[in-house]
């Protein structure tokens, strides 16, 4: 057991360091570096901030209609300071943020943990939902692929979610299942009204759309073009490797730029791209956190050191 989460605490570190290793093997790093000029900088700056306050105002009213405000006291500028200090955590992985973010909630909002846990689960699936549709959008962009798999994806995700929906919210015993069906974690996705989870999935989309959006400013600061159907698919590839373990989500990521956008430009290119990015939103990140949400940071170390009496 104790070997096990040794494995666990590692992994992101060997991760990380297997990736750069396969990278400084593979790719021309003097050459790469040597691309990121002035003019990038001048394209890829604006952009992020832009996108730094976009995301975060999205993100602040996706938390504003899940969470139920039993304090009277969670509103949109502290929906956002609650983010805000998720984004320290989350620079060093995505799933340390999601707890950041769970702990807060719970703090701020007056919700149980695990009730905290379900909406941030909630967000999740949705954010996936989309990068999901994205790609089977994508998909019905490429010429050499029949439209008829766009649509066949496009109905199967849908599909699965809304079954998941309808099995937690029918007002029917579900047998063996009722007790998981009840489960606090599942309350979020149980009792929000059908308005709010239409809102929350404009927003979700919105969300997507501006890292996106964000991507494709990247790629043109680079002088990189790509077809969008291409674009959509191999982009939204490389959003779900950064949830694999890793050192703030720095390795899988560029080495799946540099691999899924080869037929289209040259290696040194794509990882000057996805280097420029990445640190890009690391410092934003570290930025926001620091300056919106300093005090909360205190918050989380001490919930943390909380026991653990909720199960």
């Amino acid at each position: 057991m104790r070997r096990l989460g040794l494995a666990k605490r590692l992994a992101p570190f060997v991760v990380t360091l297997g990736a750069i290793a396969y990278l400084v093997g593979t790719v021309d790093l003097r050459g790469a570096l040597s691309q990121v000029d002035s003019h990038a900088a001048l394209v890829l700056i604006p952009a992020l901030l832009v996108y730094g306050a976009l995301s975060l105002l999205i993100e602040a009213m996706t938390l504003i209609r899940l969470v139920p405000d039993r304090k009277n006291s969670f509103g949109l500028w502290t929906a956002s300071r609650v983010k805000a200090a998720s984004y320290l955590t989350a620079l060093i992985h995505y799933a340390l943020g999601a707890g950041t973010l769970a702990l807060l909630l719970r703090k701020r909002a007056g919700i149980d943990l695990i009730e905290a846990a379900g909406v941030v689960s909630l967000i999740v699936m949705f954010d996936l939902g989309v990068l999901l549709a994205m790609v089977a959008l994508g998909i019905g962009l490429i010429s050499t692929v029949t439209p008829t798999v766009q649509v066949g994806l496009i109905l199967s995700i849908f599909g699965l979610i809304s079954v998941g929906f309808a099995l937690l919210r029918t007002p029917f015993s579900l047998g063996p299942l009722e007790r998981l069906q009840n489960h606090r974690l599942f309350r979020a996705a149980r009792t929000t009204s059908p308005e709010r989870l239409v809102e929350v999935g404009l927003l979700r989309l919105s969300f997507v759309l501006c890292f996106l959006a964000l991507g494709w400013t990247a790629f043109g600061a680079f002088g990189l073009t790509v077809p969008l159907g291409d674009f959509l698919v191999n982009f939204a590839a490389v959003i779900l490797m950064a949830f694999l373990p890793s050192v703030a989500s720095i390795g899988p990521s560029q080495v799946g730029m540099v691999e899924f956008f080869a037929p289209f430009a040259d290696r040194e290119t794509l990882l000057a791209c996805t280097v420029a990015l990445s640190a890009g939103l690391i410092l934003l990140r570290a930025g926001i956190g620091i300056l919106f949400a300093r005090e909360l940071t205190r918050e989380v170390y001490a919930a943390a050191r909380e026991p653990k009496i909720e199960t």
